[in-house]
């Protein structure tokens, strides 16, 4: 199985396809992501996996923060922060035209599941080196003062039981 990020924005947000990232429109299968959005477009991101299991990841009934030693150095992980480094450069790009994106990333299949809570940060809080998603959680990204370090604040629903930390498994 593998993770799919979706990403919502105010404004176009062209397709794309490189070794790094690609910029995609939703599959109809998939469509059902989208009444998770508040923002009108909403695009498939896939990492240099072709999925979105190369971006940094874990599975967690409650938001997890990134640590020192969380996930192995070496090929995969640079291939991953070259993802990540793209995906980035995308976020700031629209939080600085529109004030806020949005992403979803949640297991292939599973569109149609409610977030388990939603993240609300600061783009300036955004770092390549300590970025990762929790599956399954909402994420806003918003522009805010620049001596922000961390998360505005996130909210919890119900959840599952805590899983298992992931990176670039397909």
């Amino acid at each position: 199985m593998c993770l799919m990020l979706y990403l919502g924005t105010n404004g176009n947000l062209p397709f794309r396809a490189d070794p790094d990232l690609a910029v995609e429109e939703v599959e109809s299968a998939r469509e059902a992501v989208r009444q998770w959005f508040s923002l009108p477009i909403v695009r498939f991101i896939g990492a240099n996996t072709g999925c979105s299991c190369g971006f940094p990841h874990v599975v967690a009934a409650e938001p997890i923060e990134y640590w020192d030693g969380m996930f192995d150095p070496g090929d995969r992980r640079d291939a991953n922060l070259r993802s990540v480094r793209a995906l980035l450069t995308i976020i700031r790009e629209h939080v600085a035209a529109s004030g806020s994106v949005e992403l979803y990333p949640v297991w292939d299949g599973n569109e149609h599941l409610a977030p388990k809570g939603t993240i609300e940060m600061s783009a300036d809080w955004l770092n390549p080196e300590t970025f990762l998603f929790t599956e399954q959680f909402l994420y806003r990204v918003k522009a805010e003062p620049s001596d922000r370090r961390a998360p505005l604040s996130a909210e919890r629903k119900n959840v599952g039981p805590t899983g298992r930390i992931s990176e670039g498994v397909e």
